[in-house]
Protein backbone atom coordinates (compact mmCIF):
# COMPACT_ATOMS: atom_id res chain seq x y z
CA UNK A 1 0.00 0.00 0.00
CA UNK A 2 1.18 3.56 -1.16
CA UNK A 3 1.09 6.26 1.29
CA UNK A 4 1.06 9.76 0.09
CA UNK A 5 1.55 12.92 1.89
CA UNK A 6 0.11 16.45 1.38
CA UNK A 7 2.85 19.03 0.39
CA UNK A 8 3.58 21.58 2.95
CA UNK A 9 3.00 25.41 2.06
CA UNK A 10 5.87 27.35 2.99
CA UNK A 11 4.79 31.37 3.84
CA UNK A 12 8.13 33.94 3.38
CA UNK A 13 7.67 37.67 5.28
CA UNK A 14 9.26 40.93 3.52
CA UNK A 15 12.47 41.58 4.65
CA UNK A 16 13.08 45.27 6.61
CA UNK A 17 11.53 46.66 9.85
CA UNK A 18 8.64 45.23 11.13
CA UNK A 19 7.05 48.96 11.11
CA UNK A 20 8.01 49.67 7.82
CA UNK A 21 7.25 46.20 5.83
CA UNK A 22 3.90 46.02 7.59
CA UNK A 23 2.48 50.15 7.15
CA UNK A 24 4.43 50.67 4.23
CA UNK A 25 4.89 54.08 5.30
CA UNK A 26 8.47 56.72 5.32
CA UNK A 27 9.29 58.16 8.92
CA UNK A 28 8.23 61.86 8.56
CA UNK A 29 10.79 64.54 9.10
CA UNK A 30 11.54 66.63 12.07
CA UNK A 31 9.52 70.24 12.56
CA UNK A 32 11.61 73.96 12.68
CA UNK A 33 11.20 74.98 16.24
CA UNK A 34 9.27 78.22 17.20
CA UNK A 35 13.20 79.26 18.52
CA UNK A 36 14.32 78.94 15.12
CA UNK A 37 11.41 80.54 13.46
CA UNK A 38 12.56 83.54 15.61
CA UNK A 39 16.16 83.00 14.90
CA UNK A 40 15.95 82.74 11.28
CA UNK A 41 13.08 86.24 11.47
CA UNK A 42 15.94 88.10 13.68
CA UNK A 43 19.17 87.26 11.17
CA UNK A 44 16.37 88.55 7.76
CA UNK A 45 15.96 91.27 9.43
CA UNK A 46 19.17 92.33 10.16
CA UNK A 47 20.54 91.64 6.97
CA UNK A 48 17.50 93.54 5.37
CA UNK A 49 18.30 96.86 7.70
CA UNK A 50 22.25 96.93 6.81
CA UNK A 51 20.85 96.42 3.53
CA UNK A 52 18.81 99.97 3.72
CA UNK A 53 21.73 101.85 5.57
CA UNK A 54 24.16 100.59 3.17
CA UNK A 55 22.01 102.49 0.04
CA UNK A 56 20.96 105.46 2.48
CA UNK A 57 24.29 106.04 2.88
CA UNK A 58 25.30 106.10 -0.87
CA UNK A 59 22.16 108.24 -1.52
CA UNK A 60 23.35 111.03 1.02
CA UNK A 61 27.29 110.70 -0.32
CA UNK A 62 25.83 110.77 -3.91
CA UNK A 63 24.00 113.83 -3.26
CA UNK A 64 26.39 115.71 -0.95
CA UNK A 65 28.84 115.25 -3.65
CA UNK A 66 26.59 116.44 -6.25
CA UNK A 67 26.02 120.05 -3.54
CA UNK A 68 30.15 120.16 -3.91
CA UNK A 69 29.91 120.06 -7.31
CA UNK A 70 27.03 122.98 -7.60
CA UNK A 71 29.11 124.97 -5.39
CA UNK A 72 32.30 124.97 -7.27
CA UNK A 73 30.35 126.10 -10.54
CA UNK A 74 28.34 128.72 -8.69
CA UNK A 75 32.00 130.01 -7.33
CA UNK A 76 33.29 129.54 -10.77
CA UNK A 77 30.48 131.45 -12.12
CA UNK A 78 30.45 134.15 -10.09
CA UNK A 79 34.36 134.79 -10.46
CA UNK A 80 33.54 135.48 -14.02
CA UNK A 81 30.55 137.81 -13.34
CA UNK A 82 33.26 139.68 -11.41
CA UNK A 83 35.68 139.80 -13.55
CA UNK A 84 33.23 140.87 -16.40
CA UNK A 85 31.18 143.58 -14.60
CA UNK A 86 31.85 144.05 -10.77
CA UNK A 87 28.59 145.83 -10.74
CA UNK A 88 26.15 143.40 -11.82
CA UNK A 89 26.97 140.75 -9.00
CA UNK A 90 23.74 139.49 -7.20
CA UNK A 91 22.92 140.60 -4.03
CA UNK A 92 24.98 138.89 -1.02
CA UNK A 93 22.32 139.45 1.18
CA UNK A 94 20.30 137.22 -0.86
CA UNK A 95 20.81 133.06 -1.64
CA UNK A 96 21.26 132.03 -5.30
CA UNK A 97 19.11 128.68 -6.73
CA UNK A 98 21.68 126.38 -8.32
CA UNK A 99 19.87 123.33 -9.78
CA UNK A 100 18.55 122.06 -6.62
CA UNK A 101 19.38 124.25 -3.98
CA UNK A 102 19.90 127.18 -2.72
CA UNK A 103 23.70 128.24 -2.16
CA UNK A 104 25.19 131.51 -0.08
CA UNK A 105 28.25 133.31 -1.45
CA UNK A 106 31.36 136.19 -0.23
CA UNK A 107 32.80 138.12 -1.92
CA UNK A 108 36.55 139.34 -0.24
CA UNK A 109 39.20 141.83 -2.09
CA UNK A 110 42.63 142.28 -0.96
CA UNK A 111 45.42 144.55 -2.40
CA UNK A 112 48.51 141.84 -2.86
CA UNK A 113 52.25 143.21 -2.41
CA UNK A 114 54.59 141.80 -4.61
CA UNK A 115 58.29 141.80 -3.86
CA UNK A 116 60.79 142.10 -7.09
CA UNK A 117 63.77 140.70 -7.55
CA UNK A 118 63.99 143.48 -10.08
CA UNK A 119 61.88 146.97 -10.38
CA UNK A 120 59.56 146.51 -13.36
CA UNK A 121 59.40 149.23 -16.06
CA UNK A 122 57.71 152.31 -14.98
CA UNK A 123 53.75 152.76 -16.13
CA UNK A 124 50.81 154.56 -15.55
CA UNK A 125 48.64 152.72 -12.55
CA UNK A 126 45.61 153.52 -13.90
CA UNK A 127 45.99 153.31 -17.86
CA UNK A 128 43.87 150.88 -19.08
CA UNK A 129 46.19 149.36 -22.32
CA UNK A 130 49.62 149.40 -20.76
CA UNK A 131 49.57 145.54 -19.61
CA UNK A 132 49.87 144.33 -16.11
CA UNK A 133 50.55 146.60 -13.87
CA UNK A 134 51.55 145.22 -9.74
CA UNK A 135 49.76 147.85 -8.20
CA UNK A 136 46.25 146.89 -9.77
CA UNK A 137 46.29 143.78 -9.27
CA UNK A 138 44.00 142.23 -6.26
CA UNK A 139 43.32 139.20 -4.27
CA UNK A 140 39.85 138.08 -5.45
CA UNK A 141 38.11 135.58 -2.67
CA UNK A 142 34.74 134.08 -3.49
CA UNK A 143 32.82 131.75 -0.82
CA UNK A 144 30.27 129.74 -1.45
CA UNK A 145 28.29 127.23 0.84
CA UNK A 146 24.99 125.25 1.06
CA UNK A 147 22.22 127.91 2.47
CA UNK A 148 19.92 127.33 5.73
CA UNK A 149 16.59 127.04 3.31
CA UNK A 150 18.61 123.74 1.79
CA UNK A 151 19.88 122.08 4.90
CA UNK A 152 23.19 124.13 5.40
CA UNK A 153 23.53 127.28 7.52
CA UNK A 154 23.26 130.87 6.92
CA UNK A 155 27.07 131.28 7.87
CA UNK A 156 29.93 129.55 6.64
CA UNK A 157 31.23 125.86 7.81
CA UNK A 158 33.55 123.96 6.58
CA UNK A 159 31.22 120.79 7.06
CA UNK A 160 28.80 121.98 4.85
CA UNK A 161 29.16 121.39 1.29
CA UNK A 162 31.10 124.43 0.11
CA UNK A 163 33.48 125.74 -2.32
CA UNK A 164 36.63 128.60 -2.62
CA UNK A 165 37.95 130.34 -4.98
CA UNK A 166 40.63 132.52 -5.16
CA UNK A 167 42.21 134.32 -8.02
CA UNK A 168 44.56 137.79 -8.86
CA UNK A 169 42.86 139.88 -11.05
CA UNK A 170 43.63 143.00 -12.60
CA UNK A 171 40.17 145.14 -11.93
CA UNK A 172 41.20 146.79 -15.74
CA UNK A 173 42.03 143.61 -17.46
CA UNK A 174 38.53 142.53 -18.67
CA UNK A 175 38.45 138.88 -19.51
CA UNK A 176 36.10 139.47 -22.20
CA UNK A 177 37.03 142.00 -24.53
CA UNK A 178 33.57 143.14 -25.30
CA UNK A 179 33.31 144.38 -21.63
CA UNK A 180 34.71 147.44 -21.59
CA UNK A 181 33.14 148.88 -25.01
CA UNK A 182 29.90 147.49 -23.24
CA UNK A 183 30.37 149.51 -19.97
CA UNK A 184 31.23 152.44 -21.74
CA UNK A 185 28.29 152.17 -23.53
CA UNK A 186 26.00 151.29 -21.00
CA UNK A 187 24.09 154.29 -18.89
CA UNK A 188 26.46 155.83 -16.22
CA UNK A 189 29.06 153.23 -17.75
CA UNK A 190 31.99 155.95 -17.81
CA UNK A 191 31.24 157.28 -14.23
CA UNK A 192 31.56 153.68 -12.66
CA UNK A 193 34.74 153.33 -14.71
CA UNK A 194 36.26 156.58 -13.26
CA UNK A 195 34.88 155.17 -10.29
CA UNK A 196 37.03 151.81 -10.13
CA UNK A 197 40.23 153.98 -10.98
CA UNK A 198 39.68 156.47 -8.09
CA UNK A 199 38.75 153.44 -5.95
CA UNK A 200 42.59 152.14 -7.56
CA UNK A 201 44.11 154.70 -6.89
CA UNK A 202 43.53 155.29 -3.52
CA UNK A 203 43.80 151.79 -2.34
CA UNK A 204 47.47 151.79 -3.99
CA UNK A 205 48.61 155.02 -2.56
CA UNK A 206 50.05 155.92 -5.84
CA UNK A 207 53.59 154.30 -4.07
CA UNK A 208 55.27 152.38 -6.95
CA UNK A 209 55.79 148.69 -6.57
Amino acid sequence: MYTTTAPTQSRTRPTGSRGSGATGRVPGRRGATLIEAVLATVLLGMVAATLASAVSYMNASQRRMQQRLGAAELANRLMLQYMDDQDAMPSKSLPIEYDMDLFRWTLDVEPVQFEMSQPPPESDANDIGSGINFDRIRLVSIRVWLSEDSGGARGFSTELPNSQLTRLIDPLAFSNPDSLQTMIDSPGGMERLFERLMQLDSTSGGAAP
